[in-house]
Protein backbone atom coordinates (compact mmCIF):
# COMPACT_ATOMS: atom_id res chain seq x y z
CA UNK A 1 0.00 0.00 0.00
CA UNK A 2 2.78 2.31 1.03
CA UNK A 3 4.68 1.62 -2.50
CA UNK A 4 1.44 2.20 -4.52
CA UNK A 5 0.91 5.63 -2.50
CA UNK A 6 4.45 6.33 -3.09
CA UNK A 7 4.05 5.83 -7.15
CA UNK A 8 0.96 7.47 -7.17
CA UNK A 9 2.25 10.71 -5.11
CA UNK A 10 5.19 10.99 -7.63
CA UNK A 11 3.34 12.72 -10.61
CA UNK A 12 1.74 14.89 -8.89
CA UNK A 13 4.83 16.38 -7.66
CA UNK A 14 6.02 16.56 -10.81
CA UNK A 15 3.13 18.47 -11.96
CA UNK A 16 2.81 20.44 -9.07
CA UNK A 17 6.92 21.01 -9.61
CA UNK A 18 5.45 22.29 -13.25
CA UNK A 19 2.76 24.96 -12.16
CA UNK A 20 4.91 26.60 -9.50
CA UNK A 21 7.86 26.72 -12.66
CA UNK A 22 5.22 28.09 -14.79
CA UNK A 23 3.76 30.74 -12.41
CA UNK A 24 7.34 32.00 -11.44
CA UNK A 25 7.96 32.52 -15.52
CA UNK A 26 4.89 34.51 -15.75
CA UNK A 27 5.57 37.00 -13.24
CA UNK A 28 6.41 40.27 -14.58
CA UNK A 29 8.52 43.01 -12.92
CA UNK A 30 6.73 46.55 -12.88
CA UNK A 31 9.98 47.48 -15.41
CA UNK A 32 8.90 44.52 -17.58
CA UNK A 33 5.55 46.06 -17.51
CA UNK A 34 6.74 49.96 -18.45
CA UNK A 35 8.90 48.74 -21.02
CA UNK A 36 5.46 46.93 -22.80
CA UNK A 37 3.30 49.89 -22.05
CA UNK A 38 5.99 52.42 -23.51
CA UNK A 39 6.63 49.93 -26.64
CA UNK A 40 3.15 49.52 -27.79
CA UNK A 41 2.37 53.35 -27.45
CA UNK A 42 4.89 54.08 -29.44
CA UNK A 43 4.48 50.82 -32.06
CA UNK A 44 1.29 52.35 -32.19
CA UNK A 45 2.31 55.40 -34.01
CA UNK A 46 5.14 54.69 -35.78
CA UNK A 47 7.14 56.54 -32.90
CA UNK A 48 10.85 56.82 -31.48
CA UNK A 49 13.66 54.99 -32.22
CA UNK A 50 12.14 52.38 -34.16
CA UNK A 51 9.76 54.81 -35.81
CA UNK A 52 9.76 57.75 -38.24
CA UNK A 53 8.09 60.29 -35.83
CA UNK A 54 9.24 62.37 -32.19
CA UNK A 55 6.43 62.76 -29.83
CA UNK A 56 6.06 66.17 -28.56
CA UNK A 57 6.00 67.06 -25.24
CA UNK A 58 4.76 68.05 -23.06
CA UNK A 59 1.53 65.25 -23.67
CA UNK A 60 -1.22 63.66 -21.41
CA UNK A 61 -1.35 59.95 -21.46
CA UNK A 62 -4.43 57.80 -20.67
CA UNK A 63 -3.43 55.12 -17.98
CA UNK A 64 -5.10 51.58 -17.98
CA UNK A 65 -7.51 52.74 -15.00
CA UNK A 66 -8.57 55.92 -17.81
CA UNK A 67 -7.42 58.16 -15.26
CA UNK A 68 -4.47 60.76 -16.82
CA UNK A 69 -1.40 62.25 -16.72
CA UNK A 70 0.66 64.88 -17.69
CA UNK A 71 3.86 64.59 -18.46
CA UNK A 72 7.12 66.60 -19.88
CA UNK A 73 9.29 64.17 -21.30
CA UNK A 74 10.04 59.94 -21.60
CA UNK A 75 11.19 59.84 -17.93
CA UNK A 76 8.61 61.41 -16.82
CA UNK A 77 5.98 58.62 -18.91
CA UNK A 78 8.24 56.16 -17.58
CA UNK A 79 7.91 57.25 -13.68
CA UNK A 80 4.22 57.92 -14.18
CA UNK A 81 3.66 54.14 -15.34
CA UNK A 82 6.04 52.66 -12.73
CA UNK A 83 3.59 54.26 -9.82
CA UNK A 84 0.84 53.41 -12.09
CA UNK A 85 1.65 49.62 -11.73
CA UNK A 86 3.35 49.77 -8.46
CA UNK A 87 -0.10 50.93 -6.86
CA UNK A 88 -2.02 48.59 -8.97
CA UNK A 89 -0.13 45.40 -8.68
CA UNK A 90 2.93 46.16 -10.63
CA UNK A 91 6.33 44.26 -9.35
CA UNK A 92 5.47 40.57 -9.41
CA UNK A 93 2.06 41.55 -11.68
CA UNK A 94 0.91 37.96 -13.02
CA UNK A 95 0.38 37.78 -16.55
CA UNK A 96 -0.45 34.83 -19.16
CA UNK A 97 1.57 33.97 -21.77
CA UNK A 98 0.89 35.93 -25.55
CA UNK A 99 -1.66 38.05 -23.10
CA UNK A 100 -2.56 41.45 -24.36
CA UNK A 101 -0.08 44.42 -23.18
CA UNK A 102 -0.89 46.86 -20.25
CA UNK A 103 -2.06 49.55 -22.73
CA UNK A 104 -1.69 53.23 -22.53
CA UNK A 105 -3.13 55.60 -24.86
CA UNK A 106 -2.80 60.23 -25.65
CA UNK A 107 -5.13 62.67 -24.84
CA UNK A 108 -5.26 63.92 -28.28
CA UNK A 109 -4.63 66.23 -30.09
CA UNK A 110 -0.84 65.59 -29.80
CA UNK A 111 2.09 66.84 -32.17
CA UNK A 112 4.78 64.70 -33.48
CA UNK A 113 7.54 65.32 -35.31
CA UNK A 114 8.48 63.65 -39.01
CA UNK A 115 11.40 62.69 -39.65
CA UNK A 116 11.49 65.57 -42.51
CA UNK A 117 11.12 67.97 -39.81
CA UNK A 118 7.36 68.43 -40.21
CA UNK A 119 5.52 68.95 -37.19
CA UNK A 120 2.40 66.97 -37.12
CA UNK A 121 -1.21 67.74 -35.27
CA UNK A 122 -2.44 64.14 -34.35
CA UNK A 123 -6.31 64.90 -33.52
CA UNK A 124 -7.27 60.88 -32.84
CA UNK A 125 -6.01 57.85 -32.89
CA UNK A 126 -7.40 57.24 -36.25
CA UNK A 127 -5.06 59.52 -37.50
CA UNK A 128 -2.07 58.25 -35.28
CA UNK A 129 -2.84 54.76 -37.00
CA UNK A 130 -2.74 56.21 -40.42
CA UNK A 131 0.93 57.91 -39.68
CA UNK A 132 1.43 54.74 -38.38
CA UNK A 133 0.76 53.04 -42.26
CA UNK A 134 2.56 56.06 -44.24
CA UNK A 135 5.79 54.77 -42.10
CA UNK A 136 5.73 51.46 -42.83
CA UNK A 137 5.29 50.11 -39.70
CA UNK A 138 8.94 51.17 -38.96
CA UNK A 139 11.63 48.69 -38.08
CA UNK A 140 9.31 47.61 -34.95
CA UNK A 141 9.34 44.11 -36.17
CA UNK A 142 12.96 43.23 -35.55
CA UNK A 143 12.75 43.99 -31.62
CA UNK A 144 10.95 43.27 -28.69
CA UNK A 145 9.62 44.68 -25.87
CA UNK A 146 12.15 43.48 -23.49
CA UNK A 147 14.43 46.87 -22.09
CA UNK A 148 12.75 49.07 -24.54
CA UNK A 149 12.40 51.92 -21.93
CA UNK A 150 16.74 51.98 -21.34
CA UNK A 151 17.38 51.40 -25.43
CA UNK A 152 14.53 51.78 -27.50
CA UNK A 153 12.42 55.01 -26.94
CA UNK A 154 14.44 57.95 -29.05
CA UNK A 155 17.90 58.04 -31.13
CA UNK A 156 18.31 61.66 -30.27
CA UNK A 157 17.31 65.28 -28.82
CA UNK A 158 16.21 68.25 -30.63
CA UNK A 159 18.23 71.24 -28.44
CA UNK A 160 16.57 74.08 -28.29
CA UNK A 161 15.73 76.90 -29.40
CA UNK A 162 14.19 75.84 -32.67
CA UNK A 163 12.36 78.32 -35.44
CA UNK A 164 9.33 77.41 -36.86
CA UNK A 165 8.15 77.74 -40.39
CA UNK A 166 4.30 78.09 -40.72
CA UNK A 167 2.13 77.10 -43.72
CA UNK A 168 1.77 80.83 -44.22
CA UNK A 169 5.37 81.22 -44.20
CA UNK A 170 5.43 83.15 -41.31
CA UNK A 171 8.15 82.50 -38.48
CA UNK A 172 8.60 81.79 -34.73
CA UNK A 173 11.11 80.58 -32.30
CA UNK A 174 10.39 78.05 -29.70
CA UNK A 175 12.61 78.40 -26.37
CA UNK A 176 11.78 74.45 -25.62
CA UNK A 177 9.51 71.53 -25.99
CA UNK A 178 6.94 73.12 -24.27
CA UNK A 179 7.01 76.47 -26.16
CA UNK A 180 7.01 74.45 -29.17
CA UNK A 181 3.89 72.33 -28.06
CA UNK A 182 2.44 75.58 -27.96
CA UNK A 183 3.31 77.25 -30.39
CA UNK A 184 2.10 74.90 -32.85
CA UNK A 185 -1.32 74.26 -30.34
CA UNK A 186 -1.93 78.34 -30.37
CA UNK A 187 -1.54 78.50 -35.06
CA UNK A 188 -3.91 76.08 -35.10
CA UNK A 189 -6.55 77.85 -33.43
CA UNK A 190 -6.21 80.71 -34.81
CA UNK A 191 -5.51 79.26 -38.82
CA UNK A 192 -8.40 76.20 -38.67
CA UNK A 193 -8.42 74.48 -41.72
CA UNK A 194 -5.71 75.86 -43.41
CA UNK A 195 -3.62 73.42 -45.41
CA UNK A 196 -0.20 72.37 -44.61
CA UNK A 197 2.33 71.75 -41.75
CA UNK A 198 4.16 73.37 -39.87
CA UNK A 199 8.30 72.84 -40.02
CA UNK A 200 11.44 73.04 -38.38
CA UNK A 201 13.93 75.73 -40.24
CA UNK A 202 17.40 74.03 -40.74
CA UNK A 203 20.07 74.07 -39.67
CA UNK A 204 19.05 72.56 -36.46
CA UNK A 205 21.36 70.69 -33.89
CA UNK A 206 20.62 67.54 -31.97
CA UNK A 207 22.52 65.44 -28.87
CA UNK A 208 22.96 62.05 -29.83
CA UNK A 209 21.25 59.48 -27.15
CA UNK A 210 23.95 56.48 -27.18
CA UNK A 211 26.61 59.33 -27.10
CA UNK A 212 25.93 62.83 -25.83
CA UNK A 213 27.38 63.93 -28.77
CA UNK A 214 26.06 66.97 -30.78
CA UNK A 215 25.15 66.90 -34.25
CA UNK A 216 24.26 69.82 -36.66
CA UNK A 217 21.38 68.62 -39.09
CA UNK A 218 21.36 71.04 -42.02
CA UNK A 219 18.61 69.98 -43.75
CA UNK A 220 15.22 67.68 -44.45
CA UNK A 221 17.76 65.06 -46.17
CA UNK A 222 20.27 65.00 -43.16
CA UNK A 223 17.50 64.16 -40.25
CA UNK A 224 16.06 61.60 -42.37
CA UNK A 225 19.42 60.31 -43.16
CA UNK A 226 20.18 60.32 -39.04
CA UNK A 227 16.86 58.77 -38.18
CA UNK A 228 17.21 55.74 -40.56
CA UNK A 229 20.94 55.73 -39.39
CA UNK A 230 19.54 55.20 -35.90
CA UNK A 231 19.29 51.34 -36.06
Amino acid sequence: MLKALKFFSLPVLVLIAVLVACNKSSDVTTEELVDQALYSAQERGGMGRYGCYELVFPVSIVLPDNSTVEVNSYEEMKQALRNYFQANGGGGHHSHHGGPRPHIGFVFPISVVSQDGEIITVNNGDELRALREECGGGTFGHHGHQGHGQHGLTCFDIVFPITVQFPDSTTAEAANRQALHQLIRTWRQNNPGVPGRPQMVFPITVKMDDDGSIVTVNSREELRQLKEDCE
